[in-house]
């Protein structure tokens, strides 16, 4: 899909992109700070997720983790790394240098540049197909293969990513996830005085950075590159960062009153003093092995198997959930705007189980009605030619639920045999 929206200039190559698993992974904290904490890693590199435990090559120490679950691979097994380096299977764990608690990459969370990412994911695939290991697996030959290349780091201090498997009670500033699991703060994570926008966003009313020293101080706070003064007019006014492949951030001395009225470049944001309107009521606790507050959380492994996902889930809930406030997400599939408020509404049910979600009729007929809608044409023919990345064995649309008869005939309408159920 982001290969097709990149070939009809949707997406930019530079635009960022997080690729996450499904319902085990939970944002934490804001977009705006989850992109700040990735663009302290300079380069903007494929950053992936890190965690404790070595999988799935097989353990030769106990620093190696805690959890093997017997799907390691064959320990005979030799890798050809280039032609002068060869590793055993059971090499791997010692491979990766080790620069915090999280040393072994987790491919559930990562983020970096479109194109960066189509990459690590285009030659992980082929790894997959071409030399019988599984995803994970094949992200660590990657690594050890093209880390330098590709410019892939491990977020082993989990500054932006938090792996939850072996997580120890006192890791955390607070219990995952006992009823002040969001507490009550007085400032902004990322700096207590600036904050950016939204891309293609001005700041709100008072908050204007209105000289170059103010917006160049704000720049170095958050970890961005200054590159100077223009007179723009017409243009994005104030300071602004420049997110089209410069990744800059300039301050527009043009008034206001001859800037843009409205934002004209949707690759620019700002750059803002915080105000009561940017700072948020509540964070997420602290890593205390790290000192920082990761954005996103993915309760990998059995790590989600006990009840403690469950509460996470509605303390997340709790702290986030809003109705009627038009939250909406795009489906590029379609080309239109997705309403999430009723989307992950467990309101009628207390889920008790990871695995177990159950559906009302409602959302049944909505998804029954939704994979009715037809696809981009352009799509369709691209997946069919050309796309590497969807180069797959795990699996077909047409036996997704197959033990569950009312959910398959609802995701499989309008296509082969789910039409007919």
């Amino acid at each position: 899909v982001v290969e097709y929206e990149i070939s009809v200039g949707r997406i930019l190559e530079d635009d960022l992109i997080i690729f996450a698993d499904g319902h085990d992974t939970l944002l934490q904290r804001p977009l705006v700070e989850l992109v700040a904490a990735y663009e302290r890693w300079p380069g903007s590199p494929y950053l992936i997720s890190g965690e404790k435990n070595c999988w799935p090559w097989p353990h030769s120490h106990e620093s190696h983790g805690k959890w093997d679950p017997g799907m390691a691979v064959d320990p005979n097994t030799t890798f050809q790394v280039h032609k002068w380096l060869q590793l055993s299977a059971v090499e791997f764990c010692r491979a990766i240098p080790e620069k915090g608690p999280y040393r072994y990459p987790n491919i559930g969370l990562s983020m970096g540049p479109a194109s960066r990412v189509l990459e690590v994911l285009r030659r992980n695939n082929r790894i997959v197909l071409d030399e019988d290991v599984n995803d994970q697996g094949a992200m660590w030959l990657v690594i050890i293969r093209h880390a330098e290349e590709l410019n892939i780091e491990i977020d082993q201090r989990a500054e932006v990513f938090l792996n939850m498997l072996q997580y120890e009670e006192g890791e955390l500033e607070r219990e995952p996830c006992v009823e002040d699991y969001f507490k009550a703060s007085g400032g902004v994570e990322v700096d207590p005085e600036f904050v950016t926008t939204a891309a293609q966003d001005y700041c709100p009313a008072g908050t204007d950075l209105s000289d170059e020293v103010s917006c160049r101080l704000a720049a170095d706070r958050l970890g961005l590159r200054w590159a100077g003064t223009f007179d723009g007019h017409s243009d994005h006014r104030r300071c602004l960062h420049a997110m089209d492949g410069r990744d800059v951030v300039y301050f527009n001395a043009a008034s206001p009153a001859v800037s843009a009225p409205t934002p004209p470049n949707p690759f620019y944001r700002s750059l803002c003093k915080a105000s009561s309107a940017t700072r948020r009521a509540n964070v997420p606790p602290r890593n205390l092995l790290t000192g920082t507050t990761p954005a996103m959380v993915h309760f990998n492994g059995p790590s989600h198997e006990d009840e403690v996902w469950p509460t996470c889930y509605y303390a997340w809930t709790q702290e986030f959930r809003a109705v009627d406030k038009g939250h909406a997400f795009f489906d590029v599939d379609h080309n239109m705007l997705l309403s999430s408020d009723f989307l992950c509404d467990y309101s009628f049910y207390r889920i008790r189980d990871f695995h177990a979600h159950p559906l009302h009729a409602g959302m049944l007929e909505y998804l029954k009605r939704f994979y009715q809608l037809p696809v981009d044409p352009g799509l369709l023919a691209w997946r069919g030619n050309v796309s590497a990345v969807d180069a797959t064995r795990l699996g077909r649309e047409d036996d997704l639920h197959a033990n569950s008869p009312h959910l398959h005939a609802a995701l499989t309408a309008g296509h082969g045999a789910g039409a007919d159920l």
